[in-house]
């Protein structure tokens, strides 16, 4: 059966430091896998290395048996590919809509931002996850727990399949923290790949397969 994902011997070094020394990782479709290990292990240069942020020097990376070489995150995007780090990756000035749309903004007829394109796409969106939140808020007046379901519609508009997680629950209520297994479950019942990264192992043995 071919995996979804394939990472064969993946090697990555920085300046007096072996980051990753030949690590295989592999996971099926509808699947969540979890990555775990202390500070300092390697598990968020493995997602950089995934996301295209890194070049690894040695090893290769397959979906659905087809290997890709990712120069940039764009072409990890391209693939299916999205990593929500614990830092999330939104302009805190921008509205919401405007973060999930970013780099792909509708455009109308003279070439111009189709705005109401932009928030219609974005409510719905927003709304697949059951998520109440204004697509015309701005990033920095909302709580931790909304900016990671922004972060998490934005993968989605993307037709993102394969989707890792780094650390999220690490500023999260529990309340906040039983919403996102909810929504994660969810992809997990689409046939998308989730690759959960927590060094808390009670969440591991919980969520992940």
């Amino acid at each position: 059966m071919i995996k979804t994902l394939e990472l064969h011997g993946i090697s990555k070094s920085f300046p007096g430091v072996q980051a990753l020394d030949s690590i295989d990782f592999s996971l099926e479709a509808g699947t969540i896998g979890g990555l775990i290990g202390e500070n300092g292990a390697g598990k968020s240069t493995l997602l950089k290395v995934l996301s295209g942020a890194y070049i690894p020097e040695k090893g290769t990376i397959k979906i659905d048996g087809k290997q890709y070489t990712f120069k940039s995150t764009k072409d990890a995007l391209s693939a299916g590919i999205a990593v929500i780090y614990q830092e999330l990756n939104l302009v805190p000035e921008m509205t919401v809509a405007e973060n999930m749309m970013l780099g792909h903004f509708p455009v109308n007829k003279t070439g111009l931002i189709d705005f109401n394109s932009m928030y219609e796409t974005a409510t719905k969106q927003l709304q697949y996850i059951m998520e109440e939140i204004d697509p015309q808020a701005k990033i920095k007046t909302l709580p931790i727990a909304q900016r990671q379901m922004i972060e998490i519609s934005k993968a989605l508009l993307l037709n993102a399949r394969i989707i890792a997680f780094d650390e999220p629950t690490s500023s999260l209520s529990q309340k906040e923290i039983r919403n996102l297994f909810r929504i994660i479950n969810t992809l997990k019942e689409q046939g998308k790949t989730i690759i959960y990264v927590s060094h808390r192992l009670e969440e591991v043995f919980e969520i992940c397969d």
